[in-house]
């Protein structure tokens, strides 16, 4: 019996294949699941997906559906996991054909407990055997609750209402550039719009403005220089005057304006030196300017330039990089502005660009970066190791390159940093106090101890692929290699998980974001990773070393498939040579991370527009559910979504940009707002509109005379009299009466304003 069991199995296996192939024999077998997935997520339903192909046989299909509850109770019980599980639908299935196709069958799963996770699988069955699909949750909507900003926060509109015609800009999309900037310490910040406006003071193409609140509001200083028309030209990688602010906005570094005007390169520059600066006039220069009272000081001062051998219509500097503070500062010329610098002749009179020096400033003077060890002269041809993490706090230590070897400016010495592997690393990040280095070069990490100078390779598997940060100190730094991603602490190597996007490295431009301890970083990623089908979409992940694990922050916490990506920025552009500032998406302790997403994580999020959202772990703010909470930041209904911009360093202040008018003092357009823990202002009072008499002041009541008594002193009632005219008794009755309707018509005038109060 067993034996005709097997051929006629066997028969059927063959039938089929001769069927699906016209007479020809073709690979046939259990049915294939590719993916499954879930939308149309809602309190009491669920649309369960599947991609199956019955491979050649006559396939039926089911979905099997139970709670989390249940699911991790069997898995504790050591059960078969969808032991009790409900099925859809019920029976032997549905039948999906026979074909080799694959085809997309899908079930509405009904009756659903709200606010309840869900676990969930396809079972796929065809004569040829039995494929289960990959295990996925779902979590059912509470219902569609009353909109509430997290943490008791508040909306506040930071850009004035009149704005000129105009709006705020957006990142890189003020001439290639602007600068957007929030104050580390809440309460302030900076940003950049096309429009002049509060108080113009000149409009370069794009005027700079500091916000700053107040209890009864913000205010707006219009901090843009006076600049001539044309100074900087219509490009689209020229930037804006101003280029960084320092973390308190109480410093600014900011360039005077190309040479000529925008057009040619064989004149001076066109705008005076700023007054009391110390600049020499034509010669084109940065400044570092006092925000409090608008100060400003050359960074190349007349006995800087003394000697100079360019004239002004031939010399062009460039901005490097500068410590956070702006205390040191990098400046890039092919020109000689030091003794001990060496400039290469170039076309005409001009120097060659290609050959640069590099000079540090601090406390009002330059010294030359790039000398080689052993060297009095400089060799041209050098650039800053990056544009930030390459240079101390102190500026005692600063990493530079000359395209061939990395080197270590440290003090008045000059050290080699990679001559132990023959040159070519690439410098990925340092400590703050240049303590540490990491570089790469042919797939291997190299740690350099700047104390013993000595170098140390990481990774000799050499397989990795880019660094994503490190520490403050440089004790932890976080790698991606082929295997994974990982993080080397000290000694110690862990794996955070299997991939991550390339665009979170390099360190000084890339989207990752690691906190100054190093024990937390927020990565974008595209593979999926763990249960969630992100179907292709970035997504921002967040890994905790102190037992956080690993989370998605942005993943729908009802595990629908993404409708599109989710993103955080990488440093922001201010026109083609800087890219030096990253906002804070992630504040300082980790726990609080922000994003934009064109998926709708929330019921409110409505308008299928980006929007910015907030990820808090449990215990932080109003959070309290023990994986972390996911917020709307912005209002998800504007019709052109909404962008985050900045935030102060305790996430206190979140600041984006949105065309919706969330406070009804707003008049439209696009405007920076605040999401403040414990903002808000208080509704100015509302005008009521009045219309025809309505709109005249009230009358005086009318004072009525003391009226005298019927009754005599003598007791008993007077006798009747009568007066003398008619008429006259009339008129006087008359006159009492129309005394008596003006008091009453008062009195209703009163109580109508009075009950229009009540109404309001």
């Amino acid at each position: 019996m067993d034996t005709l069991r097997k051929l006629s199995g066997l028969l059927a296996v063959v039938g089929g294949l001769l069927a699906l192939g016209g007479g020809t024999a073709m690979a046939a077998g259990p049915p294939l699941v590719n993916a499954s997935w879930v939308t149309t997520v809602t309190a009491t339903s669920a649309r369960v997906n599947a991609e199956v192909s019955a491979n050649g046989f006559a396939t039926n299909i089911r979905f099997e559906y139970l709670t989390s509850a249940a699911y991790e109770a069997n898995v504790k019980a050591a059960k078969e996991p969808f032991t009790g599980a409900l099925r859809s639908p019920a029976g032997a299935g549905a039948p999906i054909g026979s074909g080799t196709g694959f085809v997309k069958p899908l079930r509405q799963l009904e009756e659903l407990s709200a606010d309840t996770g869900y676990r969930y699988r396809l079972v796929a069955i065809n004569s040829a055997g039995t494929t289960l699909g990959p295990v996925r949750g779902f979590h059912t909507e509470t219902g569609t609750p009353a909109f509430a900003l997290p943490d008791g926060r508040g909306w506040e509109m930071v850009t004035p209402i009149e704005k000129n015609g105009g709006g705020v800009g957006s990142a890189e999309g003020n001439l290639g550039g602007g600068v957007f900037q929030a104050a580390a310490q809440g309460g302030a910040v900076t940003y950049t719009a096309g429009s002049s406006y509060a108080v113009p003071a000149g409009s370069p193409g794009a005027s700079q403005y500091i916000a700053r609140r107040a209890s009864s509001g913000w205010s707006t200083e219009n901090v843009t220089l006076s600049l001539f028309s044309g100074s900087y030209p219509n490009q689209s990688d020229s930037g804006v005057p101003y280029q960084l602010f320092s973390p308190d906005l109480a410093a600014a570094l900011v360039t005077n304006g190309k040479r000529c005007r925008g057009s040619g390169s064989d004149c001076p520059v066109a705008n005076p030196p700023l007054p009391g600066s110390g600049a020499p006039a034509g010669y084109r220069n940065y400044y570092l300017r006092t925000s409090a009272t608008g100060s400003a000081q050359a960074l190349l001062s007349n006995t800087g330039i003394a000697g100079l051998g360019l004239g002004p219509e031939d010399f062009e500097v460039g901005l490097a990089g500068a410590t956070e503070d702006l205390g040191q500062v990098v400046l890039s010329s092919c020109a000689a502005i030091t003794a001990n610098a060496t400039e290469i002749p170039g076309t005409g009179s001009e120097c060659d660009p290609a050959e640069q020096n590099l000079y540090r400033w601090a406390a009002g003077s330059l010294v030359l970066v790039n000398l080689k060890p052993g060297d009095a002269e400089g060799t041209p041809g050098a650039e800053l190791a990056a544009p930030s993490g390459a240079i101390a706090t102190s500026g005692s230590r600063v990493y530079w390159t000359d395209g061939a070897a990395l080197y270590l400016r440290e003090g008045s010495q000059t050290f080699p940093v990679d001559d132990a592997i023959g040159g070519g690393g690439s410098f990925e990040t340092a400590a703050a106090d240049g303590s540490i280095a990491y570089l790469t070069k042919a797939g291997h990490l190299y740690r350099f101890d700047a104390t013993t100078k000595a170098l140390t390779d990481l990774t000799p598997a050499a397989d990795v692929e880019g660094v994503l940060g490190s520490s403050a100190s440089g004790n932890r730094v976080y790698y991606l290699s082929a295997s994974g991603l990982f993080l080397r602490d000290g000694g110690v190597t862990t794996k955070v998980t299997d991939g991550a996007d390339a665009s979170n490295y390099p360190p000084a431009t890339g989207t990752a974001r690691v906190t100054p301890d190093g024990s937390r970083v927020a990565f974008l990623a595209s593979a999926p990773i763990g249960e969630y089908d992100n179907d292709g979409k970035s997504e921002v992940y967040l890994f905790a070393l102190d037992g956080g694990g690993l989370v998605c922050a942005s993943c729908n916490p009802t595990g629908e498939r993404p409708r599109g990506p989710s993103s955080i920025p990488g440093a922001i552009r201010n026109g083609a040579a800087l890219q030096a500032y990253k906002p804070r998406n992630l504040a300082a302790g980790g726990n609080r991370l922000y994003f934009d997403s064109l998926d709708s994580l929330a019921p409110q999020d409505t308008n299928n527009e980006p929007d910015v959202y907030q990820w808090e772990a449990a215990g932080v703010g109003s959070c309290a559910d023990p994986d972390g909470c996911v917020n709307l930041i912005s209002d998800g209904r504007s019709e052109g979504g909404a962008s985050f911009v900045d935030a102060s360093g305790d996430g206190g202040d979140v600041y984006f940009a949105t065309d919706g008018a969330l406070v009804p003092e707003d008049p439209g357009s696009i405007d920076l707002y605040d999401a403040r823990v414990g903002g808000g202002f208080p509704l100015p009072p509302v005008v009521i509109p009045c219309n025809g008499d309505a709109c005249q002041p009230l009358p005086p009541e009318p004072e009525d005379p003391v009226p005298g008594t019927l009754l005599s002193k003598s007791g008993g009632n007077p006798p009747l009299a009568f007066p003398s005219s008619a008429g006259k008794g009339k008129k006087g009755k008359g006159k009492k009466k129309s005394k008596g309707k003006r008091k009453a018509k008062g009195k209703s005038q009163k109580r109508a304003a009075a009950g229009k109060g009540r109404l309001r």
